[in-house]
């Protein structure tokens, strides 16, 4: 089993013309099934205008990295600040337009593969069907996250809820591990999410660039599906820095016959 990435190059000469030409291509992990009513999802990652990669069933469709450094908003002693050795895919979108301008985003499915959900925007999604799977949850998001795990780290989560979790995507990932969502037990999230993916909206520094690491939201959130609570953001999600200034707690979103499953089920196992 094969996967092609193609793109639609600009070609030189006295007019600009446009032909499909394959940039990457590879061997899908044997671990991908292709059998009909498997399932599989497939991430478009977009880092900047013109750089995009694939990730299938947490399998990055990538092979190099390029390595830089660039100016930093951080000064010090009058001069700005360099940053050096950022690592992103080597993959640039080489077409008349780029992501930026992009006004519309299609996708077909051949044979009898079918896409039953499109998730689209700054956010971390998982498959419908893991209700009440939080551990689950966790670890399908860790794998396709920005995590770069030693083998010492993993030998040394065998003993907590997370020993299943994989190496990590590293560059490739399309998350920050700090957006993982956090669970009070294998079945059930944290009614309070303290650190959510920011979006569009959330300022790049909240109020100075000391608060970079800050740049997120906190959010009630349903214990049994890990969305927000009641499926209203403007009402349970706020800034991250301003949800530890107000001290948010987030009782609302605190499932009581939820928490009467887990506290019976603790006492069974003392």
């Amino acid at each position: 089993k094969q996967w092609y990435q193609r793109r639609v190059a600009i070609t030189a000469g006295d007019k600009k013309t446009e032909q499909e030409r394959i940039l990457l291509h590879g061997k899908i992990n044997k671990t991908v099934s292709c059998k009909t009513g498997d399932d599989f999802d497939l991430i478009l990652k977009n880092d900047n205008d013109r750089l995009a990669n694939w990730i299938l069933n947490a399998q990055p469709l990538q092979h190099e990295v390029r390595k830089f450094s660039k100016k930093t908003n951080k000064i010090s002693e009058g001069k700005r600040q360099i940053r050096t050795g950022i690592l992103r895919p080597k993959v640039k979108v080489d077409s008349k337009s780029s992501t930026f301008n992009a006004t519309r985003f299609e996708f077909t499915a051949t044979g009898r593969a079918v896409f039953d959900r499109f998730a689209f925007g700054q956010c971390d999604a998982w498959p419908k069907n893991m209700e009440m799977q939080c551990q689950k949850v966790r670890e399908w998001i860790h794998a396709r996250s920005k995590a770069n795990m030693t083998e010492e780290t993993l030998a040394q989560l065998q003993s907590t809820p997370d020993a299943n979790f994989t190496r990590g995507l590293g560059t490739f990932g399309n998350n920050m591990e700090s957006f993982i969502p956090t669970c009070l037990t294998k079945k059930y999230f944290n009614w309070f999410q303290g650190t959510v993916h920011p979006d569009r909206e959330t300022p790049m520094y909240p109020g100075e660039p000391a608060n970079k690491e800050k740049r997120a939201y906190c959010c009630c959130t349903n214990m049994k599906t890990g969305r927000v609570f009641e499926d209203d953001p403007e009402k349970n999600c706020i800034s991250t820095p301003t949800c530890i200034t107000l001290g948010w707690t987030c009782v609302r979103a605190y499932d009581p016959v939820v928490g009467g499953e887990i506290y019976e089920e603790g006492k069974k196992e003392h």
